[in-house]
């Protein structure tokens, strides 16, 4: 049964929210949980540590097998580990794994031009069924291994939406921005493909958060359930997400 689970992407900038995060991570405890996490913000003070070359094209990473081993390190290391250190702090027991782990999500080459960066697809629900089912919170970092045993940076958004897609569930895009904002700086509680249309033709909508709605709705008929925007500092977070009431600007299904 994953009717009641829910799937959170959290950026890397809500991976500061400690505070924010542990009472979710606390109101969290008996329920069907999945975490999948990014961490530019880390593989880049990593890389700068290291007088590492950061090279981005279309918002993309661009990552050489050479320097996989560093991507991970932050990746599956610092940040997937902090945060499970924080879920288990908080009560939950919380596993940290790959999306690709269990067959979950599959992974291939995206583009030879970014290196290992892969495009992902849904897999199997199987494992990480197994996991919720045995009162286990996994927390997934966004790298996925394709059958030839070759490790992938996977753009974190669409690997929750891969895993949104594969447990038939509600997907929130936890970041650091409340939702979508009016002309006057309100929350847009709601929005449709026609609203969101006239939004970004009108300058409301511009920027990067185009590319954000853009994909939150296109999730929306993918996974056909709600998803949504939301900020890891909404006071409203914990309560609200795990009970699936309005958070944030809402895509509905």
């Amino acid at each position: 049964m994953t009717q009641d689970t829910v799937v959170v992407k959290l950026s890397g900038k809500a991976l500061g929210g400690i505070e924010e995060l542990s009472k979710l991570f606390k109101a969290a405890n008996s329920h069907r949980l999945v975490v999948v996490h990014g961490g530019g913000v880390e593989v880049d003070a990593l890389f700068k540590a290291l007088k590492l070359e950061v090279v981005k094209k279309d918002g993309l990473r661009v990552s050489p097998k050479e320097q996989m081993p560093y991507i991970s390190a932050a990746l599956a290391g610092q940040c997937n580990k902090s945060l499970q250190a924080l879920a288990i702090s908080n009560g939950l027991n919380a596993i940290g794994i790959l999306a690709s782990d269990g067959k979950t999500i599959s992974v291939s080459q995206l583009s030879s031009d970014l290196g290992m960066v892969g495009a992902v697809e849904p897999g199997d629900g199987k494992f990480l069924n197994l996991l919720l089912d045995n009162g286990y919170t996994p927390v997934i970092a966004s790298l996925a291994h394709d059958d030839n045993g070759e490790l992938y940076n996977v753009n974190a958004d669409d690997a929750a939406l891969a895993i949104a897609r594969v447990l038939n569930a509600p997907l929130y895009y936890i970041s650091d921005v409340p939702g979508v904002l009016d002309k006057n700086g309100n929350l847009i509680e709601e929005l449709d493909e026609e609203k969101m249309n006239a939004l970004i033709a009108d300058g409301t909508i511009s920027g990067g958060m185009t590319v954000k709605v853009k994909s939150a709705l296109d999730a929306t008929k993918l996974i056909k359930k709600n998803v949504y925007i939301a900020s890891y500092k909404d006071e409203n977070l914990a309560m609200n997400l795990i009970s699936r009431r309005p958070l944030g600007t809402v895509f509905k299904a």
